[in-house]
């Protein structure tokens, strides 16, 4: 049965209390630990809940693509509309939901780990529950050091009347990462086989963490020695069919190393997902929640590896022919078929583009007018983003050698894209560009553009170009000029109302 933990995840959450104050300080006698914590059943049912801290995937793609140069919010109003015209404050809901969703999941790691030796089980069994809820309290700091920068690391529950500690630094978050990522390395299995436990953590997905934050952290040696880890492990790969890579047909994939999981025919959205609703085009139904921008489109390379300024197979009267397959794979513009029918963009009225594009990655065209919760699993690592943040790192080190053109290459030239290989003889410089630009159409609308050009320092030139969309009536549409403030919004705001419960422990992000 498809996504298992799910189902259970919210049997088990259902009758468990939480209390919504700092760091999900909650008393410790609703379903009280020693009635609990008897079997390994117990044990399997709520390690299988802390899947549902991880990031919402449909707030997610909408608060961090739309505050990059590849989309802006449909829904300009509340969060995403403030995160994405650089006027958010520490009382922007999402901040405070992201917070405390991922202290949440930290603290029943640590829930886990101060009871799981009370439980007789097999211990083999227990080591690798262990390296489970290791690898999901790195995952969710992982979030909130990349996302607010240094935040308070706890290893326990805090009681109810506990002091609350101060922020670590950002630096002292990645280190605790790291070793809570090794250490699950070391316990959890390669592979899950079991079909009740596809979709859990593996070694490959504690790896692929830690080389991916290493590279946010600059630490290039860490990050290339760890990638090169996954790529020898001998269980990832990339499938030939980059479109339906992003559908249910292809999940649980060979390039697929941790996702989101949806069971489908679910019978609401407790199992089910709203990404087709809510991203989806208004000829499916879809809200159209998220609008490319013209600047995206225009990133996507001819089909003879040069831009569309220096390419001759690029016609203004045709622009989207001749391109990177990846874009027609990604974006919807007016005409292009999906599930048999032509798109046409509707700006200016509610529930539809600002820019004349549309999201196509993802929209599953079996769930055609969204008549029922999706079940398109949404990615968070794959083998990709292992190739490139090797290539990243390595190139950093020793500059463009084969094996960094090798992973570069093996993208591009995968079956159902085939562009043609880098240019040999690049420098290091001219390869550092070409994997960010690689980076850019390879995973746009995952949640990772930000985190890409936050890590570069370079969010400020890609908000401050102005939005345009696609041509109407013989012009782009202009969209909007976006803010950004370099001294304060490399960085979310701790929320206002943690720093007012915290009494003044917390400090404040420079800025807000």
């Amino acid at each position: 049965m498809k996504f298992k933990y799910i189902i259970l995840s919210f049997f088990f959450l259902s009758t468990v209390g939480c209390n919504d104050s700092f760091l999900d300080k909650a008393p410790k006698d609703q379903l009280t630990d020693e009635s609990y914590w008897s079997t390994i059943e117990d044990v399997t049912m709520y390690t299988t809940s802390l899947y549902t801290y991880t990031l919402d995937p449909v707030n997610y793609i909408l608060m961090t693509d739309s505050y990059t140069d590849n989309a802006v919010p449909v829904h300009i109003y509340d969060a995403q509309g403030q995160i994405s015209s650089g006027t958010a404050t520490s009382t922007t809901r999402y901040f405070a939901e992201t917070w405390k969703s991922q202290f949440k999941g930290v603290r029943r790691c640590n829930v886990f780990f101060e009871n799981i030796d009370r439980v007789p089980m097999n211990e083999e069994k227990k080591q690798v529950f262990i390296g489970e809820v290791k690898f999901l309290r790195a995952f969710f700091y992982t979030t909130l050091v990349r996302l607010f920068g240094g935040v308070p690391i706890m290893t326990r529950p805090l009681d109810l009347n506990e002091t609350i500690p101060p922020r670590d630094s950002a630096e002292d978050v990645y280190a605790f990462i790291v070793k809570d990522l090794e250490d699950a390395a070391q316990l959890l299995p390669l592979e899950r086989k079991e079909q009740s436990e596809i979709g859990r953590a593996t070694k490959g997905a504690a790896l692929s963490l830690k080389a991916i934050l290493s590279t946010y952290f600059n630490k290039y040696d860490i990050a290339a020695q760890t990638a090169k880890q996954v790529m020898d492990l001998g269980v990832y790969g990339l499938v030939d069919n980059y479109e339906k890579l992003f559908q249910p047909a292809y999940e649980n994939s060979k390039e697929v190393i941790f996702d989101h999981q949806y069971l489908e025919n679910a019978k609401d959205m407790t199992e089910g997902s709203l990404i087709d609703q809510a991203f989806g085009p208004q000829t499916s139904s879809g809200w159209e929640a998220l609008s490319p921008t013209q600047d995206l489109v225009d990133a996507y390379y001819c089909t003879d590896g040069k831009p569309i300024g220096e390419s001759p197979l690029y016609d203004a009267d045709k622009p989207y022919e001749n391109r990177d397959p990846r874009l027609g794979y990604t974006v919807l513009w007016e005409d292009a078929i999906f599930a048999g029918k032509a798109y046409k963009p509707q700006t200016g009225v509610a529930n539809a583009t600002r820019t004349g594009y549309t999201f196509r990655k993802y929209i599953n065209p079996d769930n055609d007018g969204c008549t029922r919760p999706g079940w398109t699993n949404f990615i968070y690592m794959r083998y990709a983003e292992i190739l490139l943040s090797y290539a990243e790192a390595q190139n950093e080190i020793s500059g463009p050698d084969q094996s960094v053109y090798d992973a570069v290459n093996q993208i591009r030239q995968r079956p159902s894209v085939e562009m043609p290989p880098l240019p040999v003889g690049l420098t290091k410089e001219q390869m550092r560009e070409a994997i960010r630009q690689e980076r850019r159409v390879e995973f746009a609308f995952e949640g990772i553009r930000l985190l890409d050009t936050r890590h570069w320092r370079t969010t400020e030139e890609a908000i401050k170009k102005p939005v345009y969309g696609a041509i109407k009536d013989g012009q782009h549409i202009f969209v909007e000029q976006r803010k950004f403030n370099p001294e304060k919004d490399y960085l979310w705001a701790i929320p206002l109302n943690e720093i007012n419960l915290s009494k003044g422990v917390l400090v404040q992000n420079p800025g807000y």
